[in-house]
């Protein structure tokens, strides 16, 4: 009776060794979460690092003229007063 027992144990502690190692939701999805997660952690790396930039950018235009003046000229452009424009066409 008791080898009957340890023969059924064996059995369940085999089919539930097939499932870790072998099914969908085993180790081959253990494996495919941690790529996810390393692909998301350089996702964040890289967008902590544009966040950072973003705050420079942020204080820069906060506390002086010249960078609000830079923007004006690249993305408006604007010239001061007493300046010349040229328009130089190809």
């Amino acid at each position: 009776m008791t080898r009957f027992i340890i023969a059924i144990l064996i059995v369940f502690f085999l089919i539930i060794q097939f499932d870790i190692w072998v099914k969908d939701d085993g180790l081959n999805r253990v494996k495919e979460l941690q790529q996810m997660i390393n692909s998301q952690s350089e996702e964040n790396q890289r967008l902590k690092l544009r966040n950072q930039q973003l705050e420079r950018e942020i204080e820069e235009l906060k506390s002086g003229t010249e960078s609000i003046e830079e923007k004006a000229r690249t993305d408006l452009g604007m010239i001061k007063e007493g300046e010349e424009f040229y328009l130089i066409v190809e």
